[in-house]
């Protein structure tokens, strides 16, 4: 049976609300450091170690246990490998196979140099100087999956959402649409009306999807099977740029401190297609304004939210390295919050094409706002033993307080995230960071290196009458108008980040050294969906389990 539809195509203007979660906290404050080729090649087990340019923003007082001036530069690859199953809750579906994508990025991860200057105090040796841009987060991943799907459709879950708000067409296509707080979700929704992703039909507020059949008992129905296609891609760094000051005293204790600058850049893009595998299954019969009709078949669809945030942040942090013999090494190091100043935007954008020939599409204008955001305070404690000439083995554990994190408007103001901080504290406790790095000297100027890393998650979850209760779960309850926190037992989720490294030194004596390493972190397998259920009706499921991995050389002169 055909639909037959009142359409009133237009490219209005249409942007999203902006929001604030816990996971967006979690992915500006958390910290992966990669540094230099050194330090990296000892998964940054490096608190106890200094001497190398890659241990300033771990440990401020590495600058000064290096007796000489130096200069780095560390170009690199960062390598996202992306593993996706795609569950599409279709009875009698063929089971997906695996699909694996490929995200090359270059990189430079490490540029800086030190000066250290000798004094003739007896007490104070030396004092450094240096200037250092270190990467401590790469947001690389690119994750793609498809299904066969003839149960739900992404486009009938937003003509779905449209009928749940009992709103008339002339509303969603109103401007003032946008200035309603109770609609912030739905902007996507009033783009897809706009665009004719859904359209409205009958007298009763009523929608259907661009994928869907309306019969005529005023019943829609995905008729056969869509082809779905998910690419969601995230790129950006994190880079902490550091002027550091570094003392030696006595060559025995080594103090520092960091003024550091960080610099974000993070950017989602999130792709969603269907493709009707038998157009003559969705027919479709347009009536337009003036009166005439059109017989045709829906074809394919498109949606695309792009999402982009740069920040600039501020902190301090102290350190000390403590030899109490010529073998032991023990460091400990504490940064304060990180104060970021935050600017976002965001955009939909769409496209639906009929068998006709016909396709409508468009963007909405770009949304905007700004914050501020205070991440993590991070403290590092390690401790080393150096074997002579012939190695080291250093071990290093970090601390994040998670719970400490916090929005503000741009002017300074909590009012307004007073929710969004509470269920953050609510359901972010510490995160432990165990590091592991050693050394062997086959040469005097050649060295090999080993590394690994454990890292747990800050997020808590918590059970509340039998039942296991997350920060999404809260939050998605929290709009449908539950505001109390749970307050029964907690636990911490078992997942956690593992990492490994290698890598060589070449050290000949004169000015030049290099340094090569190699990383791969292991990110804990996630379950996401790419739209909400609706109607009874299950979206799909995609699994995902990320490998992100590094390459770097760092090119070094001593002066």
């Amino acid at each position: 049976m055909k639909k037959t539809l009142i359409v009133l195509i237009s490219l209005a203007a249409c942007v999203s609300a902006s929001a604030q979660s816990m996971y967006d906290a979690y992915t500006f404050g958390e910290n992966n450091y990669i540094g230099s080729a050194k330090s990296l090649g000892l998964s940054n087990a490096v608190t106890a170690l200094g001497g190398d340019l890659g241990t300033i923003g771990i440990n401020p007082a590495g600058s000064a246990v290096a007796g000489y001036s130096q200069f780095t530069i560390s170009p690199g690859l960062s390598l996202s490998i992306g593993r996706t199953v795609y569950s599409p809750y279709t009875e009698g579906s063929p089971i997906n196979p695996i699909q694996t994508s490929f995200n090359p990025r270059f990189k430079m991860p490490n540029l800086g140099m030190s000066a250290r200057y000798e004094t003739e105090g007896e007490f104070l040796r030396s004092f450094t100087f240096a200037f250092v841009l270190n990467s401590v987060s790469d947001f690389n991943s690119r994750m793609e999956s498809a299904g066969f799907n003839k149960m739900s459709s992404r486009f009938a879950e937003m003509a779905a959402a449209a009928t749940d708000l009992n709103i008339s067409p002339a509303e969603l296509a109103s401007n003032n649409f946008y200035d309603n707080a109770a609609y912030s979700n739905y902007w996507d929704v009033a783009l897809g009306y706009d665009l004719g992703l859904i359209n409205s039909y009958g007298t009763g507020n009523k929608y259907v999807g661009c994928s869907e059949v309306l019969n005529d008992r005023g019943e829609h129905y995905i008729p056969s099977e869509l082809l779905q296609k998910s690419t969601v891609t995230h790129l950006g760094y994190k880079n902490d740029m550091i002027c550091n000051f570094g003392f030696n005293f006595r060559d025995r204790l080594f103090l520092g401190f960091n003024f550091g600058m960080p610099l974000l850049q993070y950017t989602n893009v999130e792709n969603f297609s269907e493709v009707a595998q038998t157009v003559e299954d969705f027919p479709v019969s347009f009536t337009y304004t003036d009166g005439s009709t059109e017989d045709t078949y829906f074809s394919d669809a498109a949606y695309r939210y792009n999402y982009y945030a740069k920040a600039t942040g501020i902190y301090a942090k102290l350190g000390l390295i403590w030899l109490p013999t010529n073998s032991l090494r023990l460091g400990l190091a504490y940064q304060t919050r990180t104060m970021f100043s935050v600017e976002e935007s965001w955009q939909h954008s769409g496209m639906v094409h009929y068998d006709n020939g016909k396709r409508y599409s468009g963007s909405g204008e770009e949304g905007w706002y700004n914050y501020t955001f205070y991440s993590p305070s991070v403290l590092n404690a390690g401790i080393a033993w150096t074997f002579g000439h012939k190695g080291l083995l250093s071990v290093d554990y970090e601390m994040m307080d998670y719970t400490r994190m916090k929005f503000q408007t741009y002017d300074g103001e909590e009012d307004e995230y007073a929710f969004d901080n509470a269920a953050m504290k609510a359901f972010s406790g510490m995160s432990h960071n165990i590091r592991l790095g050693v050394e062997l000297n086959l040469t005097q100027s050649f060295a090999i290196r080993g590394g690994a890393s454990f890292r747990t998650s800050p997020e808590r979850h918590y059970f509340q009458g039998g039942t296991t209760i997350t920060y999404s779960d809260y939050d998605d309850d929290y709009f449908l108008g539950r505001k109390q926190l749970p307050s029964e037992k907690l636990t911490y989720p078992e997942d956690s980040i593992l990492g490994g490294s290698m890598g060589f030194g070449f050290n000949p004596a004169g000015s030049f050294f290099a340094d090569f390493a190699f990383q791969g972190t292991l990110y804990p397998a996630t379950v996401y969906k790419p739209y909400y259920d609706y109607s009874n009706l299950r979206a799909p499921e995609i699994r995902s389990r990320r490998l992100l991995c590094a390459a770097v050389v760092t090119l070094g002169w001593r002066f």
